[in-house]
């Protein structure tokens, strides 16, 4: 297994966590042209409803490199700062193991 990945933690200011994920979810459209970017989650976390969690999963380098510089991305980095607490750092990754969608995970 050699799929990549990104995690972006969003941290919205007390109260605006629903608008962030909302204009997070909203670029969806544009990351679904992106081939390379074979999965990608919007998840609100249920503990703390201010924390974002973006998931990006990607085929191979190009794929990621283009993710994290097209259009998508773009339209976040311009709607979303304001709502934040703190910049989103972004931590790429390399998967370890998965469960496929249908079917046993890897091992």
């Amino acid at each position: 297994m050699n799929e990549l990945a990104a995690v972006i933690p969003f941290r919205a200011k007390a109260g605006s966590g629903e608008e962030v994920a909302r204009l997070i979810a909203s670029v969806l459209p544009h990351v679904e042209d992106e081939v390379g970017t074979t999965t990608w989650l919007v998840l609100r976390s249920e503990a703390d409803p201010d924390l974002i969690f973006l998931v990006d999963l990607f085929a191979d380098p190009e794929s990621r490199n283009a993710h994290m510089s097209g259009q998508a991305a773009k339209l976040i980095l311009a709607s979303v700062p304001p709502l934040l607490a703190e910049s989103p750092s972004i931590h790429p990754a390399t998967i370890v193991a998965r469960k496929p969608a249908s079917g046993r995970g890897d091992r």
